[in-house]
């Protein structure tokens, strides 16, 4: 538990989620917790399910935690109900918050175009609004009191609300940097790879120039929730510091730097050098953006890499005639034929692609 509540908020939906498992967990403490602890799953243990079965436990629990017996199903139930009813603050709000996570996981597509992004938030809002937490969570009743219940369910979704509205939003000022860096960058071998904050989902962006795209106005919540009522309800005086954690970057990403315009502008220097010392190179970095993490991948090609596209371009365009001439005027031979086109396909097949992003830098330039 203690490892999850440390983590940020995107590192424990990404990575922690499917991996928090309440049940084992509350069977776990039992065996694990300190005298304090103990005394109080003891008391809620007899409070539950009587004398008679608080008297056999604290007679077995030796053989239990020694692994000599097993405790059987009843037991094992009463077990995981005792302990989870001791749940402090921060492991009901865990609970809560993955349970929610994992209600929500499989509501919207991992992958998805601009144009789809509006169609993506309105279903991830309509899967938080319909997220029950007395139906998502087995011991709910034991773990949360009275009220709890509705409080922590309320809570959360308020959080998964905010800062889901957070990133979508925050992708509007993403796209005008998306646009300077394909423009001034000016190549078509610049491949991005763009996932958003919390969700981990990958967005298209490769067209973003092309096409004008702008956010329609459905991040408008029915009740408006700010980050400081978020910080200022009761059951967030706990968890500042896991609050505050959504709104940054996934921790477990390298992160080399911020996209801003003056980035953007020291990519496109580090570009002019690599061409200007007439040598190939790779420029791979991870920058965080306002709404996600921005993967770029930009290939620069040497001159001597030019010139062998351009030969191997040349000598397949030559010997496409050769061989039809061979094959149907000299001969009649179709074999040969489909045999010598496949083989020449090796000239062109591999580098395809360089073929036709080089076709389409000559092209930039010209227009």
């Amino acid at each position: 538990m203690k490892n999850i509540i440390d983590k940020g908020f995107n590192e424990l939906f990404l990575n922690e989620i499917s991996k928090f498992d309440s049940r084992k967990y509350a069977y776990d403490t039992f065996f694990n917790c300190d005298g304090e602890r103990f005394w109080k799953i003891a008391q809620s243990y007899k409070s539950q399910f009587g004398t008679g079965a608080y008297n056999y436990m604290m007679k077995t629990k030796h053989s239990w935690r020694g692994g000599y017996v097993s405790p059987n199903s009843s037991s094992t139930y009463n077990i995981i109900a005792s302990s989870a009813s001791t749940f402090t603050i921060d492991e009901q709000f865990v609970e809560a918050y993955t349970q929610l996570a994992k209600h929500i996981k499989s509501g919207f597509p991992k992958q998805i175009q601009l144009k789809e992004v509006n169609t993506t938030f309105e279903q991830i809002i309509e899967k938080i609004d319909s997220f029950n937490l007395e139906k998502t969570s087995y011991y709910a009743r034991n773990i949360y009191k009275g009220g709890q219940l509705l409080e922590f369910q309320e809570y959360v979704q308020n959080v998964f609300k905010f800062y889901t509205k957070t990133i979508f939003e925050n992708l509007n000022e993403d796209l005008q940097l998306f646009i300077k860096a394909y423009k001034d960058v000016n190549t078509s071998f610049l491949s991005t790879s763009f996932n958003t904050y919390l969700y981990n989902i990958e967005i298209s962006i490769h067209n973003v120039v092309n096409k004008k795209f702008e956010l329609k106005k459905v991040f408008d919540l029915e009740h408006l929730i700010s980050y400081q009522d978020l910080i200022n309800n009761r059951i967030a005086s706990f968890s500042l510091d896991q609050v505050s954690q959504i709104a940054k970057a996934n921790e477990t990403t390298k992160i080399d730097a911020i996209l801003t315009e003056m980035e953007i502008d020291k990519i496109v220097g580090r570009k002019k050098e690599l061409e200007s010392t007439k040598n190939k190179g790779i420029i791979l970095m991870n920058l965080k953006t306002n709404s996600g993490i921005l993967k770029i991948n930009l290939r620069i090609l040497s001159p001597n890499d030019k010139a062998i596209l351009v030969a191997r371009v040349l000598l397949f365009i030559a010997a496409v005639p050769v061989l039809t001439n061979y094959c149907f005027v000299q001969t009649t031979s179709y074999f040969i034929f489909a045999g010598g086109l496949f083989a020449l396909s090796f000239l062109i097949t591999p580098i395809y692609m360089d073929i036709v992003n080089s076709t389409k830098d000559i092209f930039k330039s010209k227009t």
